[in-house]
């Protein structure tokens, strides 16, 4: 089914591929930091790696802080550590490329009209 999202071409079938994907490598990276030591649920740890990617992916780290705490009903316990992995997956994105995955399909001649339309408003 994610590849069929992705395959589509249409934006709006990237997010929840996103948004799975994150959380499935939330769960094997959390799963490989547990030790005595270490309080790390799968839950947290999905839900970790899923606001990460979602916000490397859409660049919009606000509004996935926002989402995560709409999907896990308002548990603002998680509230910190996911606003740390959300800015660090920000980040790192940025360096890489500052497009997100929505302005990923446009030419550069289209992401420099959209600029230069933002720079007016």
């Amino acid at each position: 089914m994610v590849i069929l999202c992705i395959r589509t071409g249409i934006p709006g079938g990237l997010f929840t591929p996103s948004l799975t994907i994150g959380a499935l490598a939330g769960c094997v990276i959390g799963g490989g930091l547990a030790s005595p030591g270490v309080d790390v649920t799968p839950e947290s740890a999905a839900l970790l790696g899923a606001a990460a990617t979602v916000a490397a992916t859409t660049q919009g780290p606000v509004s996935t802080i926002v989402l995560m705490l709409e999907l896990t009903g308002g548990n603002r316990s998680l509230l910190i550590p996911v606003a740390l992995a959300v800015t660090v997956a920000t980040v790192v994105a940025r360096s890489i490329d500052y497009r997100s995955i929505y302005e990923a399909r446009l030419t550069e001649e289209q992401v420099r009209e959209r600029l230069r339309i933002r720079q007016l408003a």
